[in-house]
């Protein structure tokens, strides 16, 4: 018999490197040994009304691919373009909302699981603002619509990470020319009162039990 009262929708976010699929996994295996239904869902790159147009910046040389000594990374250069920029924008809205009504709600439907997002809204968020270099586009009329789509439910958990740390078991970031302004853009969302920012600055354990506690499964 559960006795824990746990979010039916965890929304786990942070840069590549910061803990959030481990907390994910670990969420995920724990969440099942309680007796829970859990279904996870990775929403990074849901390209599809989106595709078209990165079809179309790839043969404009607006997308790229560089390799730095064996690592390679791509680059959406779409700043160069204001039209470019701002239809990426639209687009990845509309892509956000078929998620959200399309694959998100749907597995809602029951109210006997729990739903973990690896990535979603903020992370798109950020992916849009390094691409098209658009500031304080999570502010304002744009971020509100965005963040309307993140279900009232969630828990919204930000794992935040030393920076040296993260280039630790991220060494392709060290070549990535966007790697620090995506950080910095983590960063200031970690400071906010958007979201729940559990800091990982010690050991594994620790990290996860901080999560447990903000999910309601320890004390």
């Amino acid at each position: 018999m559960r006795e824990e009262s746990v979010p039916k929708i965890i929304y786990i976010m942070g840069i590549d490197g910061s803990g959030k699929t481990t907390v994910s996994e670990h969420l995920e295996k724990l969440l099942r040994e309680r007796g829970y239904k859990v279904n996870v869902m990775w929403l990074r790159f849901n390209h599809v009304i989106t595709k078209p147009l990165l079809a179309i910046c790839r043969l404009l040389g607006l997308t790229q691919y560089k390799d730095h000594g064996g690592i390679r990374v791509g680059y959406h250069n779409f700043y160069r373009s204001r039209i470019v920029s701002w239809l990426f924008v639209l687009l990845q809205y509309f892509d956000a909302v078929r998620v959200k009504y399309l694959r998100i709600l749907p597995k809602m439907r029951g109210g006997d699981s729990v739903l973990i997002l690896d990535r979603y809204i903020y992370d798109i968020l950020i992916d849009v603002m390094v691409d098209t270099r658009i500031e304080n586009l999570d502010e304002g009329l744009v971020g509100k619509a965005f963040r309307k789509l993140i279900p009232e439910e969630a828990l919204s958990l930000l794992v935040d990470r030393d920076l040296a740390k993260v280039l630790e078991v991220r060494p392709e970031g060290r070549v990535d020319r966007n790697f620090e302004l995506k950080y910095q853009y983590y960063k200031k969302l970690s400071e906010s009162d958007l979201v729940v920012t559990i800091k990982n600055e010690g050991q594994l354990d620790d990290l996860l039990k901080k999560v447990e506690i903000q999910i309601g499964l320890s004390q």
